[in-house]
């Protein structure tokens, strides 16, 4: 076999498994439908914040007069020197739904956030939990009611979808692209009934879940993680339910400058070492096929097998925008997919790079 066939076998060993992710994973969140009957479950929602004083200023009052019949916000203020407690302190006065958790600054301690979400749990009235972060906001009055309507008897994990404000600039346009594809992935995946992994920014738990697998016990060292490994020990294909509609999202700004999303995406490196084998090797091999078909046809592109290669990336292009469309552009990210192949290259190519820095320095 010469070099140009046996570039060529990869590229259709590649093809062929993006097209098996794709088709058999990605596709089913076209056909996810929001839940028609409505159930109440009275809801505490736990939020952590350091030093976010103006970002609760914002966005706290969205989450406070959410259309909802039964929740409580509980906000932890963790060790900030920004006067949060006093502004929480104040709201509080004319707020009834809103409970204050206090972690003073003794300037010796260096908890991480996992110990303001232990202390949020302990401290809600509610089995039902649904957790997002000081800088988020729900995109709609309805977002209590849509997440907490993925609980049941059945089902005490919810997995929603946090996405970015749209600015102008490739930096924006890479991280937005990069949340909308984890958040297909992760809530296809779990359509599947592999759950892996959740997002912080729009999570929902049951008290019981946390408790049965000993909170964040197993990888409490780790700075990271309290999403994303939680349920990945936590899930299974039985407790865990997806909601992505209009109405479920939450939003935040993105990451302005390169430093600060390459440490951002370096922290979120190392959570998913941890996961589990089976989550590794199948979110391994899709990274590797999808590495290999881009690599592969760069180079079939100066063969004399270019036409066939060209065709068949068209056919993987268009079975791609038909089964992103509807997820992309509930996640407000529609106008990212016609050049999607460019974001998705670039941050495979940056990957490796984000877990060697982060092996260096963590």
């Amino acid at each position: 076999m010469n070099f140009e066939n046996l570039i060529y076998t990869v590229f259709i060993f590649s093809l062929i498994l993006q097209l098996f992710y794709k088709l058999y994973f990605n596709s089913r969140l076209i056909f996810l439908k929001s839940k028609s009957k409505i159930k109440y479950h009275p809801i505490s929602v736990i939020i952590c914040a350091r030093n976010e004083v103006e970002n609760l200023r914002k966005n706290l009052p969205q989450i406070l007069t959410q259309k909802y019949q039964h929740f409580e916000v509980i906000v932890v203020n963790d060790r900030s020197w920004d006067r949060s407690i006093e502004f929480l302190e104040k709201l509080k006065e004319n707020e009834a739904r809103l409970r204050i958790v206090n972690i003073p600054d003794n300037q010796t301690d260096h908890f991480g956030k996992k110990l303001a979400i232990t202390l949020g749990i302990k401290a809600a009235k509610y089995n039902h939990l649904l957790f997002t972060d000081a800088d988020c906001f729900p995109l709609s009055e309805f977002w209590i009611q849509e997440m907490s309507n993925g609980f049941d008897e059945e089902h005490q994990i919810v997995l929603g979808a946090g996405i970015y404000k749209k600015k102008k600039g490739l930096l924006n346009k890479l991280i937005r692209y990069d949340t909308a594809f984890i958040a297909l992935n992760y809530l296809s995946f779990a359509k599947a009934r592999i759950p892996y992994m959740g997002v912080g920014r729009n999570l929902g738990y049951s008290q019981e879940i946390y408790y049965l697998n000993n909170g964040f016990k197993s990888h409490y060292h780790l700075a990271s993680g309290d999403d994303d490994l939680l349920v990945n020990q936590a899930a299974n294909q039985k407790n865990t339910t997806v909601i992505l509609n209009s109405n479920s999202l939450t939003i935040s700004k993105a990451k302005t400058t390169w430093k600060s999303w390459i440490y951002q995406k370096k922290r979120h490196h190392t959570t998913n070492i941890n996961y589990k084998k089976r989550d590794k090797a199948i979110l391994g091999l899709q990274y590797i096929a999808s590495l290999l078909f881009y690599l592969s046809s760069f180079l079939l592109l100066f063969s004399s097998l270019r036409t066939t290669v060209l065709i068949l990336f068209l056919v993987n292009y268009f079975i791609s925008i038909f089964i992103f469309y509807k997820p992309f552009k509930t996640l407000v990210c529609k106008d990212l997919l016609w050049v999607y192949p460019f974001y998705e290259f670039i941050l495979l190519i940056c990957r490796p790079i984000f877990q060697i820095k982060n092996k260096n320095s963590i």
